[in-house]
């Protein structure tokens, strides 16, 4: 338990500290914050890779979330102590790590589902290196980046095995209303409230996406600048409506992924249809 907890350890890992050292840990922990992810996927859903975009959108978000719960739980506060600094201000609980969970689930699915010895080794060594990154920047202690990495493992593993069912669109349509009002309403922290707003979000716009047969074509360099333009407005236009409750947050984020998965392929696709009648 004391190896779990322990301050001593963060203290040590800290001593090599350096204003460099500070930046590239902060840039490291960045490859388990939801703009990466985002950004990834994005990449992949406008790259003809729909189905395995958002099967890989399922799994981080709902290992995010499934965290989230845990936080809750648990209620365990973040490292505190005598000359420990604090380089980040996070604004849930410590266990288990969000961040060391997540990168986990992202890189050990795509390890488990490409089955290669090197995307394991990669996975292996970016979930290392980002759970070393939160306890550098004094946001965890050990046991709550060992956990969160193991969750994140399992629930890669998990899903790689489990073969999510074809539904008719209408079933699909309900699960999805059923779906995003109780993960709203179960949601324990904001947090969480974003994650369920994203991933419900990101289903419904590849639900709308596949009904009405949007075709999967790649991206031009320009289409991917207007779409990253436009979901980005729709991001930050929903930040700066002077509403401060917590369905309108689930809404923001809503929003923004369904840009993201069906308006901007929709709006592209009328594009390419009107460019090709001229």
């Amino acid at each position: 338990m004391d190896f779990f907890q322990s301050i001593e350890l963060l203290l040590a890992i800290q001593r090599i500290s350096s204003p460099f050292l500070d930046l590239f840990m902060r840039g490291i922990s960045f490859l388990g914050s939801e703009f990466f992810y985002f950004g990834v996927l994005v990449f992949l859903y406008w790259r003809t890779q729909r189905a395995f975009a958002i099967r890989l959108a399922f799994v981080v978000l709902v290992s995010l979330y499934t965290n989230f719960l845990l936080k809750a739980l648990f209620a365990l506060p973040r490292p505190a102590g005598a000359g420990l600094r604090i380089l980040e201000i996070p604004e849930d609980f410590s266990f288990p790590s969000g961040h060391a969970q997540s990168v986990a689930s992202f890189w050990f699915f795509l390890a488990f589902s490409l089955r290669r010895p090197l995307y394991f080794w990669l996975s292996g060594i970016l979930t290392s290196c980002v759970a070393l990154s939160r306890m550098y920047l004094g946001v965890h202690y050990p046991g709550d980046v060992v956990s969160g990495a193991s969750l994140g493992v399992l629930f890669a593993w998990f899903f790689t095995r489990v073969s999510l069912p074809t539904l008719h669109p209408r079933a699909a349509g309900i699960l999805l209303v059923l779906g995003s009002l109780a993960g709203f309403l179960l949601a324990p922290t904001p947090p969480a409230v974003k994650v369920a707003g994203s991933l419900s979000g990101a289903l419904s716009g590849y639900f709308f996406a596949t009904l009405l047969g949007l075709k999967e074509r790649p991206f031009a360099l320009r289409e991917y600048l207007w779409g990253a333009g436009m979901v980005l407005a729709v991001y930050l236009g929903g930040k700066m409506v002077p509403l401060n409750s917590t369905l309108w947050l689930f809404g923001r984020y809503f929003l923004a992924n369904c840009c993201a998965t069906f308006f901007v392929p929709l709006l592209v696709e009328s594009m390419r249809k009107e460019g090709a009648k001229r």
